[in-house]
């Protein structure tokens, strides 16, 4: 009886030791601890990631986007001066990181072809700019048009105030002439940009005609890209130079019996 016991208990014992020796729950468990928590470690790295990128990403639109809207309210009260002859306006922008200049020239030429296909010079127009520029983005008051370039591409975000109708075009250029010479500032925080309408700076018409030839206007330009598809999608402006020209933007003007040029020129200042 007593031998019968002990088997039974060996007998147990064996099968208790099999089950135990073939029973893997223990590492099942252990390895799928670790790959969930892999996988929630990745998951949230990844999310955080892209998380963050895709918010800078829209901080810097957003910052870029409120500076666009100050130059437009930059460019409601340029027009405000020479609409109303208001003496002075002020605007203000923030910076945030960018660089605010009155720099840069855009070249105006009045051109008229001979008979003979001979281009005579017959006036030209220097005109200052205010440019803001951040990394390979540059927002700037070109002349009259408020433009934007990113690399290079440019956009026109508000056309200049030309007018072609009635065989007659009118050509205002608005020339920002800065109170002190190559005035920047740069870095962060609000700049104040006062506009003053100087008359006795230089500011004139001059009335021009085809004498039955022909009129074209040449504009040397940073954004002349823009240019290039103001003229072409303007009416009064044909024969526009193709994209290769670099630099360069010219259209022949159609309404050329009286052509009227206004050299505006406006005293710029820029104060934190």
């Amino acid at each position: 009886m007593s031998d019968r016991r002990s088997r039974t208990v060996a007998v147990d014992l064996d099968a208790s030791r099999r089950a135990f020796g073939g029973d893997d729950r223990g590492v099942s468990d252990v390895v799928g601890y670790i790959l969930v928590f892999s996988l929630i470690t990745i998951t949230i790295g990844t999310v955080f990631a892209v998380g963050i990128t895709g918010v800078e990403d829209r901080r810097e639109a957003e910052r870029v986007a409120n500076v666009e809207r100050a130059f437009d309210v930059f460019d409601d009260n340029l027009r405000d001066v020479q609409r109303y002859g208001d003496p002075s306006r002020a605007t203000e922008i923030r910076l945030a990181g960018g660089t605010l200049a009155t720099s840069g020239e855009t070249r105006f030429v009045l051109n008229r072809t001979t008979g003979g296909g001979d281009n005579v010079t017959l006036a030209e127009w220097q005109a200052g700019s205010l440019t803001y520029r951040d990394g390979d983005t540059v927002i700037a008051y070109d002349a009259g048009a408020l433009v934007r370039s990113d690399g290079d591409g440019s956009v026109m975000l508000s056309d200049p105030r030309f007018v072609a109708a009635y065989d007659r075009t009118t050509i205002p250029i608005v020339d920002l002439v800065p109170e002190e010479a190559d005035a920047s500032v740069t870095g962060e925080g609000t700049v104040q940009i006062t506009t003053v309408d100087q008359l006795d700076t230089g500011s004139e018409t001059s009335r021009f005609d085809a004498a039955g030839e022909t009129l074209h206007l040449r504009v040397e330009s940073a954004h002349a890209g823009a240019w290039r598809r103001y003229f072409q999608r303007t009416d009064g402006f044909e024969e526009v130079t193709p994209a290769g020209a670099d630099g360069v933007a010219v259209a022949r003007i159609v309404n050329d019996d009286q052509v009227y040029v206004q050299h505006l020129t406006r005293i710029v200042s820029l104060r934190r």
